[in-house]
């Protein structure tokens, strides 16, 4: 393609003064001016832009990014030129990429010099590789002259040959043409060019009518752009479909880059230049468009060739098809509103890390792994639930899209489920994956509202799954609170932490398989739930249970039967339950350990304080065994118990194995009826309770009280007080080993000592209120040597059953 550097040089050699003058050829000036038209058309076709001024264009946003506009007659000279759109229509700006291409630029003299130094004003910047067309204001009277354009660089005007103007050389009304050169303005022809001049004018008109640049081509193909002259064209925009965008020529040896990049998404060989010599490249490698993905085809070698050129893969807005199984190992970017298809029977398996904005981006009805590699690190195993569809405040069932997120992440490694803040819509239940966690925004912040009974709302699939920061409840359509628990840990390792949870028969189920799993933090409410048999917050079936802070708040309308149950409904032995800071209102047993027909065993209860409430818990701990069962082991320890509870601790033998080896200390109780600590014995056996001196249950009716036989209890609390108002037995089972009674009566008070008591069995007792205590040993008992003894009112005696070997009866002893 012919130039205006080449028609209007200055040497018939170009660069050689030896050559002689060029004479400017009107054959050469007609395919100049014919190329010109030739680009004016072609930008036309593809919808050129003109703006006057930079204000109109900053104000036009509505354009696709990359797309070209010229600001022509801006007030600010420097504001006229090329602009480029950056973002996406509607957003972004334009930026200044060129001065305008106009071969030819008007500049004014209108005298604002002197006659040899000209002053001239342009409407365009003036620049190297325009033809600057100017009038002459008057003549000049010296010689060199000078010439500067909008107040710019001072140039030396020289001739065609390259002398100074001659005296009188430049006349007034005179039109001369000339081209910037350093420091000079250099004219193209002598005063006598007229034809050269008449030709640039009709240029020049054509040039200031154009929409497009001689500078910047347009290629509607890759084949296309190949052919171009890389000696005239040097960027040229790319309108293919798909693939849009700007190439510029660069030098330098880019062999390997083409070799590599088969797609010809950002390195391109021109057809007449070796690959060592140069490559068309593209300004901004943006995405995989650029390496032929389709939103209608299958983009995978796109995708591919993306991936192995740069070493990461970026989606543009919009569908991305996959319909053959691919496997991306780099780093996965999508644009706002961008995602992928994935076409039925396809799998799609990125293993590096993903990063897109909370949107639905994996789409169809593919499959979709995410098998992280080792190396991948912990980002790649963040995976938001928005990545499948799932959304919140939309009364649709979500458990499909929730359960899509965990079969991506699969059972190769442990992997974070993201959740927004929000009401999730539950109407099924989700199987979470090996390591795999839900987590939440917070308590209260991300809500599964459950929509239905049967189901589980999340089970667990496989091991150490993991649940924190979520909140569940019921719909508000449900009427009926639900019998199916929102979470099952049906394997081992699992941890739920931070968890707030309300309305369900067993609001948390750890199943027979859950072994050593840790739950910490968790709130539990009933507000309408009626109290039902069998019911609880936690369920633990299985060994090793760990769980710490639980919270439940009080509910006039009910609550489960016991805020913690181990061992209900178990199908083997559970042993170490650890349990501790348990914090609850609702009138429900606090623990329940239960070894029914299994055994439950070394275990652990410490720091449960049971608030009080309206209405009266049973206890706070109970034990209790059924069928075959038995509990044995445990260590009970830091228990408060409020007024309103009917007993403090209950120990229920029922079955016909044994209830045993169990440590009892630090309690605290504010009652003042009912019972403290209490043994039922109806079958198997009882025995063997150790009773610790930090004990305090004095205020019930009965701090110790027992039901059947009951065989080894040993209570180590010395002046551990029982009121008494009325005549009574001490019992001979030992039950009341240790107890300071304190009868309280204005009248006479009888105590029956028994005959059969075992040897050191002791007691201390004193009255007040006016009365005065009387001894009586029953059958052949003795005390002091006698039948009866009188204590005096006020006093505090021990009393002390010294002897009762060889059938011989008890002698009692007695001291101030």
């Amino acid at each position: 393609m012919a130039t205006a550097a080449t028609v209007f040089r200055d040497y018939e050699t170009d660069g050689v003064p030896a050559s002689g003058s060029h004479k400017v050829k009107k054959s050469d000036v007609r395919q100049l001016l014919g190329e010109y038209e030739s680009i004016i058309n072609a930008f036309l076709s593809t919808g050129g832009l003109i703006f006057s001024s930079k204000a109109a264009l900053d104000a036009d946003l509505a354009h696709a990014a990359n797309s070209m506009a010229w600001v022509i007659g801006d007030a600010t000279v420097a504001n006229n030129g090329i602009y480029r759109k950056i973002g996406a229509s509607g957003t972004g700006s334009w930026t200044r990429v060129a001065d305008l291409p106009f071969s030819f630029i008007i500049a004014s003299d209108t005298g604002a010099g002197t006659p040899n130094a000209i002053q001239a004003t342009t409407s365009l910047p003036v620049s190297s590789s325009a033809l600057v067309w100017l009038n002459i204001f008057e003549a000049n009277t010296s010689s060199p002259v000078t010439v500067s354009f909008n107040g710019g660089s001072v140039l030396a005007v020289k001739t065609n040959s390259g002398n100074d103007v001659a005296v009188g050389g430049l006349t007034a009304g005179m039109i001369v043409m000339g081209i910037v050169s350093g420091s000079t303005f250099r004219l193209v022809s002598d005063q006598a060019s007229s034809a050269v001049v008449a030709a640039a004018e009709a240029a020049q008109v054509a040039a200031e009518a154009a929409a497009a640049s001689a500078n910047i081509r347009y290629a509607t193909t890759r084949t296309a752009l190949k052919a171009y002259n890389t000696n005239v064209t040097t960027l040229v925009f790319l309108g293919e479909a798909g693939r849009n965008g700007l190439y510029e020529w660069t030098a330098g040896d880019f062999s390997s880059q083409i070799a590599a990049d088969t797609a010809e998404g950002i390195y391109i060989k021109a057809d007449a230049i070796a690959a060592t010599a140069g490559a068309w490249v593209r300004v901004a490698a943006s995405d995989v468009s650029a390496f032929g993905a389709s939103a209608s085809a299958d983009s995978s070698a796109a995708i591919t060739a993306m991936a192995t050129l740069v070493g990461y893969v970026r989606l543009p807005a919009g569908n991305t098809l996959v319909d053959a199984n691919l496997t991306i190992d780099a780093p996965v970017y999508f644009a706002d509103g961008a995602y992928v298809t994935v076409a039925t029977t396809r799998t799609l398996t990125i293993t590096a890390i993903i990063d897109a904005p909370r949107q639905h981006v994996f789409r169809g009805a593919g499959a979709v792994s995410l098998a992280h590699d080792s190396d991948s690190g912990e980002e790649s195993r963040m995976v938001h639930v928005s990545w499948f569809g799932a959304k919140t405040q939309v009364e649709l069932d979500q458990a499909p899209a929730i359960q899509k997120a965990f079969n991506a992440v699969g059972n190769n490694r442990e992997s974070v489920i993201s959740f927004d803040l929000g009401s999730y819509y539950m109407a099924s239940g989700v199987t979470v994956t090996r390591g795999g966690e839900a987590l939440g925004s917070g308590t209260r912040r991300t809500v599964f509202q459950v929509a239905a009974d049967g189901f589980d709302v999340f089970n667990t699939g496989h091991t150490a799954c993991r649940f924190r920061e979520i909140q569940f409840e019921n719909h508000p359509t449900v009427v009926t609170p639900r019998v199916s628990p929102f979470i099952r840990i049906s394997h081992d390792f699992c941890e739920i932490d931070n968890v707030y949870l309300q309305e369900s028969f067993n609001q948390i189920i750890v199943d027979n398989g859950g072994t050593n799993c840790r739950i910490r933090d968790i709130n539990m409410v009933w507000r309408t739930y009626a109290f039902t048999a069998g019911s609880s917050g936690i369920l633990v079936k299985a060994a090793g249970c760990n769980i710490s802070g639980v919270y439940s708040n009080y509910s006039s309308g009910g609550g489960p039967a016991a805020l913690i149950a181990v061992g209900t409904g178990a199908s083997g032995n559970v042993s170490a339950p650890y349990i501790d800071n348990v914090v609850y209102i609702c009138a429900s047993t606090g623990v329940l350990i239960h070894g029914d027909s299994n055994s439950i065993s070394r275990g652990r209860i410490t720091n449960v304080n049971y608030r009080g409430a309206v209405g009266n818990a049973p206890q706070a701990v109970k034990f209790l065994t059924s069928g075959t069962g038995n509990v044995f082991g445990f260590t009970v320890d830091g228990i408060t118990v409020a007024s309103t509870a009917t007993a403090d601790i209950t120990l229920e033998q029922n079955s016909s194995g044994e209830m045993k080896d169990i440590s009892i200390d630090g309690v605290y109780s504010s009652g003042a009826s009912g019972n403290g600590i209490e043994f039922i014995r109806t079958a198997g056996a009882l025995h063997d309770i150790t009773i610790g001196a930090c004990v305090d249950v004095s205020g019930r009716t009965n701090d110790i009280t027992t039901t059947g036989t009951v065989t080894g209890i040993t209570v180590a609390i010395p002046g551990r007080r029982k009121g008494k108002t009325a005549s009574f037995t001490v019992p001979a089972s030992g039950a009341d080993d240790g107890v300071a009674y304190h009868v309280q009566s204005a009248g006479a008070t009888t105590i029956t000592l028994p005959d059969a008591a075992a040897e050191g069995l002791s007691f201390t007792i004193a009255g007040s209120g006016g009365g005065a205590p009387t001894l009586s040993a029953s059958g052949s008992a003795t005390i002091n040597g006698g039948a009866t003894k009188a204590l005096t009112a006020n006093q505090l005696y021990t009393v002390v059953c010294t002897r009762n070997s060889g059938g011989s009866a008890a002698q009692w002893m007695t001291r101030a």
